[in-house]
Formats: C-alpha cells, structure tokens, sequence
C-alpha cells in the first residue's frame, strides 16, 4: 500500500486535504486519482487511511476511512554516530536508519573521515537528505523523522555523549573487543539511550580508540571480515536491536 508524509496537512475528522507540492507528488507524480486508496503519515504520529473523493487543479480533498496512531519508537532509543564517509555512503545509511528506527545521526569528524573539516558540508546537502529521510519514513510506516544533527569534531561530540550517561559501543576491528551482548550489559546512568559509533572508511585511529575506551565506550567486533561502513552500521544495528528487543 502507497503511504505518503503529509506534514500539516490540513484536516478534520472525515476529510483531509492534499495541496501544495504534496499535490503535485501524490496526484500528478504517482497518479493518485478519484476512488484511490493509501495512508497519510501526519506529523502528529497518526496514519490516515484515505481514498480520494474529488481531485481539482490545484488539491484533492480525500475521505477518511480510518485513523491509527503510530507506536513511538521503543525504548532506549538508538544514536548513530558516524565518522562522515563518503556522501553516497553517508546518504545510504541514513536512508537504513530511518528503516531500522534510529532516533538521531550525529555525524562527526575523525583522524580518519573521508570529509575532515568542512563543517558546511551537510548543509549544501540538506534538501537531498531531508528527501531521503521523508521517503524512508512513508516507505517504513514511522511515526516520527528521524533527527539528523550537524557535523561537530569527534573533541566537540563526546562531551555531548558523556552527558547522556547513556552506554555506548564503537565498531572495531583491532583487539581487546567485546560481543555486543557483553557490551550492552554494562550499566549507564541513562537506559532510554544507547550510543553506537561507526568509523568512515580508514576506521579509527588508535588514539581515538584510546580516547573511546577512557570515557567508558567499549570495542565490540563485528566479526572476522572488515566491513564496509554502510554494511556495519546496518549489522551493528540489527544486533543492537535484537539484544534490546526493540522488535
């Protein structure tokens, strides 16, 4: 079934309103004509289920058939932290994590990430990524967009980290490592929250992962094979899930 997100949509009890360049996607793009059927995702975590009663030049007016409210993200919510790789790198994984239901992206700057220094460079980008995390969020069914933070230094972000009292885990390939079962017992001061931190494609530098270990983020391994980082982030998150039963 076609699910579209409406932010501000305009509506009642029975009826809502599609206008606006949402028109132009829902009704000329996909050809959602009279008699047609799909959800809207309002911003207010509902799901309207609507079909299309009359369509004019400029916005069609849809029947509500029924309203669910979408559940909110269970708890602890999942924080991704990711050293910036390359921008097609970067786009995929933010796309998975809509899908795989992270709260919020806290791209960051390491020794080793593929865009060092130019803070700015997520904001030339912030109308294809805002796209790809609303078509992510209609495709997934989600209730709510996931929050994507700006492009600090790894020295400006761990202070925000320690301030969350939450766990925290970081992807490494070197020695000393725990499964993230193990990992994830550890205890914090904050269970709504857990932390993961995933290298670019150079991975970290044994100072940060000195720095990590010193302020309570434990290696967890992956396995034998380096992953690529796309593929990391989406297995580290999936065993995340798993062990916290955010199914």
């Amino acid at each position: 079934m076609r699910r579209y997100w409406i932010p501000n949509i305009k509506k009642t009890d029975s009826e809502v309103t599609i206008s606006g360049d949402f028109f132009h996607h829902v009704c000329d793009v996909c050809r959602q004509g009279v008699g047609a059927r799909f959800e809207v995702i309002t911003e207010d975590g509902f799901a309207l289920f609507v079909e299309v009663l009359k369509v004019g030049k400029k916005e069609a007016l849809a029947q509500v058939l029924e309203s669910r409210q979408i559940p909110a993200l269970p708890k602890p919510h999942i924080h991704l932290a990711l050293s910036l790789p390359k921008m097609s790198t970067f786009e995929a994984v933010v796309e998975k994590s809509v899908e795989l239901g992270v709260k919020k992206i806290w791209p960051f700057f390491s020794d080793y990430s593929f865009v060092r220094t130019q803070k700015t460079v997520l904001e030339s980008k912030s109308a294809r990524l805002d796209k790809i995390i609303r078509g992510a969020t209609q495709q997934s069914g989600r209730g709510d967009l996931l929050e994507l933070g700006e492009a600090l230094t790894l020295e400006d972000l761990l202070p925000q980290y320690q301030a969350s009292g939450a766990r925290g885990v970081f992807a490494y390939e070197g020695q000393g490592v725990l499964k993230p079962k193990e990992a994830l017992a550890q205890p914090s001061k904050n269970p709504d929250d857990v932390w993961i931190f995933v290298g670019s494609e150079g991975g970290f530098s044994h100072q940060e992962v000195e720095t990590f270990k010193n302020i309570n983020l434990f290696p967890v391994s992956l396995g034998q094979q380096v992953l690529r980082v796309e593929t990391a982030c989406v297995t580290l998150l999936s065993i995340i899930k798993y062990e916290l039963e955010l199914f």
